[in-house]
């Protein structure tokens, strides 16, 4: 994928998966994000509870990945972000952005026994160093069942 595929990806979906790391321990989680293509940078609005384990990860990541991924009519799409996360203030983010936070489509369930307003939720920048995207062929699913698309042995 090109520079403005990517980009074009990058707009249209809104989830993906955030691998952190602390030292040798690995740390993924499915996410909601904001794609500023004027900034080229993502954006995510994270909850932490006391004692977060993403928390913890986020803050000793000195490099992160970002996978955004898709089965589409052209095959299966993969977007990968490589680069650093800061925790913005509020105040620091433009009106538009601010919209675009607060339209998220992240599900509001209660994940662990405790009272929803011991979450602090931050608003989360990366700036990657690098983005790279590759189509993987047509899916099954788009192009008939997997023995139609292998062929069918005819005795």
């Amino acid at each position: 994928m090109d520079a403005l595929e990517i980009e074009s990806f990058l707009d249209e979906y809104g989830t993906g998966v955030l691998a952190l790391a602390s030292d040798d321990d690995a740390y993924a989680i499915p996410v909601s994000y904001a794609f500023d293509a004027e900034e080229e940078a993502i954006y995510f609005r994270m909850g932490f509870a006391p004692g977060s384990q993403k928390r913890k990860y986020l803050e000793d990541t000195e490099h992160l990945s970002f996978v955004v991924y898709a089965d589409t009519d052209d095959g299966w799409k993969s977007v990968v972000v490589e680069g650093t996360a800061e925790q913005l203030g509020r105040g620091s983010l433009d009106a538009a952005m601010v919209e675009a936070m607060e339209g998220l489509d992240i599900p509001y369930y209660q994940v662990h026994d405790r009272p929803a307003t011991d979450v602090q939720f931050a608003i989360v920048r990366v700036d990657p160093s690098a983005m790279s995207g590759i189509v993987e062929g047509r899916s099954e699913r788009n192009t008939g069942s997997a023995n139609e698309t292998a062929g069918e042995n005819d005795d």
